[in-house]
């Protein structure tokens, strides 16, 4: 389990990432994830400030642990492959588990009338420690992929501050420099710019369809590429005067996770085409964080053979279970 080797012809940082959200993939992992699916109750969690994220929960049919909470990437959502295959691992490992939609993914757009942006932090911290209370046992666990991931850094980094009861944070490919990541956006392979543009404004509209207050319907059409996509976002949707700004008020980078105090661990690829692993060596070091660094993987993909099984959802599994097992009592 300590390292990642993809099967002869799955080596290729494209072909994993490409392969991990697309083609036959869906069709094994919504069969791998039968009794996740089946078993998922949705519910909607409101923050004290009145935010409502919706989630669906599934119960353990194992010996109970505790809860499990998944953060998905962007313009992900709840039913993202990666979120189907880590659920389903955890569910048969003894953990309650609760897939949890940001705010305008996963089809709810009509639930809050303000945009989602990524420094929306203290509802999902607010979301977590709800979650912990009602449904926590004696190890509980949030794990997050990609931007999912640097916001399960950010929860995990507030989680003795706030009172969260939280025992371990696990960040899958996690968003680690905004500005970075953009740039490899966009001077890298086209076809994941023109996904995140295409996913992102079928979200956009979608919140227009719902809230009348929204009048961008119009600009937005004229918007083809990342670059313009963030100017119209941030200057004319949030409280930040640059998209400069915006971009260093998530990253994590410097001293952003300087209040760990519960075990985390980063598990990434030296070949993510998103998220440059050279930026790891500028993370606070701390006793309480880890790095899972392989040399493969694509982002957030993994996946170590032909029948497309993430050895990432394996991976947290084991160290969910390595951290529970110090947690038990003697």
């Amino acid at each position: 389990m300590q390292q990642f080797i993809p099967a002869k012809g799955l080596s290729n940082k494209h072909l994993q990432s490409i392969l991990s959200s697309t083609g036959p993939r869906k069709f094994f992992e919504k069969r791998r994830s039968a009794e996740l699916l089946a078993s998922s109750q949705s519910e909607i969690i409101t923050t004290p400030q009145g935010v409502k994220l919706l989630g669906s929960l599934s119960k353990t049919k194992a010996k109970r642990k505790g809860i499990a909470i998944l953060l998905h990437g962007w313009e992900g959502c709840s039913e993202s492959l990666y979120m189907l295959s880590n659920g389903q691992k955890l569910l048969d490992d003894g953990y309650d588990v609760f897939r949890l939609n940001f705010r305008d993914h996963g089809g709810t757009q009509h639930l809050n009338k303000d945009l989602f942006n990524s420094m929306r932090l203290e509802e999902i911290v607010e979301a977590v420690k709800l979650l912990c209370q009602q449904y926590g046992g004696s190890h509980n666990l949030l794990c997050g992929y990609s931007l999912g991931g640097n916001f399960c850094l950010r929860v995990a980094n507030l989680a003795k501050e706030y009172n969260i009861k939280l025992d371990q944070a696990i960040a899958v490919c996690p968003l680690l420099d905004p500005p970075t990541t953009m740039n490899e956006l966009n001077n890298g392979l086209f076809i994941y710019e023109k996904y995140f543009v295409k996913r992102w404004k079928s979200s956009l509209f979608k919140k227009l369809k719902h809230h009348s207050h929204f009048s961008y319907g119009e600009q937005l059409k004229k918007l083809k590429t990342l670059d313009q996509m963030n100017e119209f976002f941030v200057i004319g949707h949030t409280d930040f005067a640059s998209t400069k700004d915006y971009f260093e008020g998530y990253s994590i980078l410097g001293d952003g996770l300087s209040k760990l105090a519960i075990p985390t661990t980063i598990i990434t690829s030296s070949d993510d085409p998103m998220i440059p692993a050279k930026q790891l060596n500028d993370l606070f070091s701390s006793e309480w964080l880890s790095i899972d660094l392989q040399k493969n993987g694509g982002h957030c993909a993994f996946i170590q053979n032909w029948k497309l099984e993430s050895w990432a959802s394996e991976r947290v599994v084991y160290l969910a279970n390595k951290q529970y097992r110090k947690c038990l009592p003697l």
